[in-house]
């Protein structure tokens, strides 16, 4: 597990209820590069599952300021990109 992995176990430590949900998580490879986290999935099914925990893997690294972006990708594939800070409506109008 590398440490970008263990930042987001660490975070959820204490909702166990959360740890099922994480599982995805274990079989990807995280890194962090130009103000991007790049989350390397098995395959496109792989990807789909993690894309489903966006919400839960920003929390920890909007905590730590560790990047703009989060980039979802199967290497050779498919690659996905999604802004660290989600805008809320409110946000639109001014």
């Amino acid at each position: 597990m590398d440490r970008l992995q263990r930042l987001v176990w660490s975070y959820y430590r204490e909702e166990p209820h959360l740890e099922a949900r994480l599982e995805p998580l274990r079989d990807c490879r995280l890194s962090r590069s130009w103000g991007s986290i790049r989350v390397e999935c098995l395959n496109a099914r792989h990807l789909e599952e993690v894309s489903e925990l966006l919400t839960l893997l920003r929390r920890p690294l909007v905590a730590m300021g560790l990047g703009r972006q989060i980039v979802l990708r199967v290497p050779g594939s498919l690659q996905r990109t999604y802004p660290m800070h989600v805008p809320f409506a409110s946000d639109m109008l001014t």
